[in-house]
Parts: structure tokens; C-alpha cells; sequence
């Protein structure tokens, strides 16, 4: 048997996708400043395990530096598509 429930208003969704899309670019934010303070100090705090010196282990500092650059990216990337949309479906209702 299939019950057919009415969904969320129709702002609700947008609305909800807008503030994922706020949440995504803070922890983008956060992740770009812990990249521009490991750049400075020349040090990759590694939360679980030992940290990545520069002066220590130069290539595998550089070769980290550039997957947490593209990750911070994809990640900004994504909440810029989604407030993208969400600002689309609020902005076009027009009920």
C-alpha cells in the first residue's frame, strides 16, 4: 500500500540546501586558514598521528599541501552549487 504524504512547503527544501551550502563553505574556510597557517609555520598538523615538518620531510610536505588545496576547492566548489541552486529555487518561486 502506497501512502502519499504531503512534503516540506516548497521554501523549505531551498532553504535547507542554502544552510548545508553555509555549512560546506565555513569548513572550507576553516580548512583554507589551516592551510595558510601549516604554509607559515611549515608544519602539517596531522590530528592522528605524527606531524609533516618541512624541514624534515620536504617532498612528502609539498606533495600533501596540493590534495588539501584541491579538497578545500571541490568542497567550495560544492557549497557555491548548491547555494547556486538553492538561491534559484527561492528566487524563482513565484507562487
Amino acid at each position: 500500500m502506497v501512502v502519499n504524504r504531503p512534503g516540506p512547503s516548497g521554501w523549505i527544501k531551498p532553504i535547507l540546501t542554502l544552510a548545508i551550502a553555509i555549512l560546506i563553505g565555513w569548513f572550507c574556510v576553516i580548512g583554507a586558514q589551516e592551510i595558510v597557517q601549516s604554509l607559515d609555520a611549515g608544519v602539517l598538523n596531522n590530528r592522528k598521528g605524527p606531524d609533516v615538518l618541512l624541514a624534515d620531510r620536504t617532498v612528502l610536505f609539498w606533495s600533501v599541501v596540493p590534495f588539501y588545496v584541491a579538497s578545500v576547492a571541490a568542497g567550495a566548489g560544492l557549497a557555491v552549487l548548491l547555494a547556486g541552486l538553492a538561491i534559484r529555487d527561492l528566487v524563482g518561486r513565484r507562487d
